[in-house]
């Protein structure tokens, strides 16, 4: 049972850490794009997209580097929150960096 608790707790964090991010991102990451794309149907397009790729990789992380057998809870939880912020802080310097890639076009 202690594996499961694990699993849930690392899909929990990362998915509340992801929310947090795209809350506060959301708005000013569809007015950029909106600027870039210069069309309406792309801006939808690469909105979702990042969307979803700062759901899936701290999800990949926390997954990836949350030990699930043998450990404690607060371990697992610690291990998650490590392992979700770190995907997040990537996906996000990635994202930045394709974005300011884009507008020096």
């Amino acid at each position: 049972m202690q594996e499961l608790y694990s699993l849930v707790t690392a899909i929990a964090v990362s998915f509340t850490v992801s929310t947090a991010i795209l809350l506060a991102l959301v708005k000013p990451l569809r007015q950029l794009l909106g600027l870039i794309c210069q069309g309406g149907e792309s801006t939808s397009f690469w909105v979702s997209f990042t969307t979803v790729m700062l759901y899936a990789t701290p999800l990949f992380f926390a997954l990836l580097w949350t030990p699930f057998y043998d450990v404690s809870s607060i371990s697992a939880i610690r291990t998650a929150v490590l392992a979700a912020l770190f995907g997040s802080i990537g996906g996000v310097i990635i994202i930045g960096l394709k974005i300011a890639g884009a507008r020096k076009i």
